[in-house]
């Protein structure tokens, strides 16, 4: 089953760092890996240090990497602060 995944949360860098991380082809090559596409990346027009991300996937893929803390700091690289972040995950 597919599964889309909406990822709201805070960051420690600025917008275009965190993009810029996301971008990189080592990080494409892990989500194309993974049977994962990042559909959508934007930055809070309220707040600049918050970001929304919509993932789409194999399902539990994504929510099993951003609810388990040994992946954390692989997280956190990118900017995105991993405690508080908002997930809701939606299957089609």
């Amino acid at each position: 089953m597919t599964e889309t995944t909406i990822l709201d949360f805070k960051l420690s860098n600025s917008f275009d760092e965190y993009r810029n991380h996301m971008s990189a082809p080592e990080q494409q090559a892990m989500f194309q890996e993974m049977g994962v596409q990042v559909f959508y990346m934007g930055a809070c027009k309220d707040d600049p240090k918050r970001a929304t991300v919509i993932f789409q996937g194999p399902e539990g893929v994504l929510y099993t990497i951003f609810t388990n803390p040994e992946t954390k700091p692989i997280v956190e690289a990118s900017g995105h602060i991993y405690d508080g972040t908002s997930i809701t995950r939606w299957v089609s």
